[in-house]
């Protein structure tokens, strides 16, 4: 039984040691550098919140693609693609 339990403990250190080991070690290297350009945030919180440009009886499915299209739009305005 205590065997057991030692192989597991193990096994548990090897698996968060190797875990810590594959994290990187800045957000920039993790892909999120885009929540630095404020300007882009700015844009997509506009889309998302502001519903200024979304019909008065829109569905849900209506509204959906209306806040993706103002996710598109900022992508192409702050960084050139969709």
């Amino acid at each position: 039984m205590t065997s057991n339990l030692r192989l597991l403990a193990a096994a548990l250190i090897v698996a968060t040691a190797g875990l810590a080991a594959s994290a990187p070690a800045s957000p920039a290297k993790a892909g999120w550098e885009w929540l630095g350009n404020k300007d882009y945030i700015r844009c997509l919180q506009l889309f998302a919140y502001g519903d200024f440009l979304m019909p008065a009886n829109a569905s849900p499915a209506q509204r959906a693609a209306k806040h993706e299209a103002g996710r598109r739009y900022c992508n192409r305005q702050y960084y050139g693609h969709d």
